[in-house]
């Protein structure tokens, strides 16, 4: 996972991922530099930290379950979908003990269900600082309209009639696919925006 996520940092694409309950990251910047060399032998490149150690995701969470507050995405098909969340930013610690410097700062968010003994869910974002929780929940927690999008691009959109054996062919039918599907999603943000516009307001 963590692979997963340098590529899409290196791509400049915004993410929000689930991750292990187990993964280190520094709470606030652990400082250190680079040893200065003594110009023998091949310079080294590894950060030294000091004392300061990364904690684990879930030691975290718990050290902090007084913030977790109730957070509210979307309306689901048995009601409002609720549940405790808290998210602060964080530095991930890639192998921190191999010298490895911190990583970018992110937000890390956290689920903790009313009822539960811990939390049950962790993510990591790289999305902007100034995110309110909702937003930032609302992102994480999106995996449901991705899977609605993937259905209708399949079966309205015909993105697995796709039969030839090239990668030009498959990449121009996915594009057309995805081109129709975006065209589609804006018509009803269009028709939706049209219908909630009050008459009154709009008379001369």
């Amino acid at each position: 996972m963590t692979a997963f996520r340098e590529e899409l940092q290196q791509r400049g694409l915004a993410y929000a991922v689930g991750i292990s309950k187990s993964l280190a990251v520094w709470p606030e910047p652990p400082g250190g530099a680079i040893p200065a060399g003594n110009r023998r032998g091949r310079p080294t490149r590894c950060v030294r930290s000091g004392e300061k150690k990364p904690v684990s995701v879930k030691a975290l969470a718990l050290a902090n379950e007084k913030r977790f507050r109730k957070v509210t995405w979307r309306e689901g098909s048995h009601g409002q979908l609720t549940s405790h969340f808290w998210a602060t930013r964080v530095q991930t610690a890639p192998d921190w003990n191999h010298g490895q410097a911190p990583g970018p700062e992110v937000w890390l968010l956290v689920e903790w269900p009313a009822g539960e003994t811990e939390p049950a869910k962790y993510y990591l974002c790289d999305l902007p600082q100034d995110l309110s929780l909702r937003r930032l929940v609302a992102t994480a927690r999106g995996r449901w309209r991705v899977e609605q999008d993937y259905q209708q691009l399949k079966e309205e959109l015909g993105l697995d009639h796709f039969e030839g054996r090239s990668w030009t062919g498959w990449h121009h039918h996915v594009t057309m696919v995805m081109l129709a599907h975006l065209f589609l999603r804006l018509e009803q943000k269009r028709r939706t925006s049209k219908s909630t516009v009050d008459p009154a307001a709009s008379a001369p």
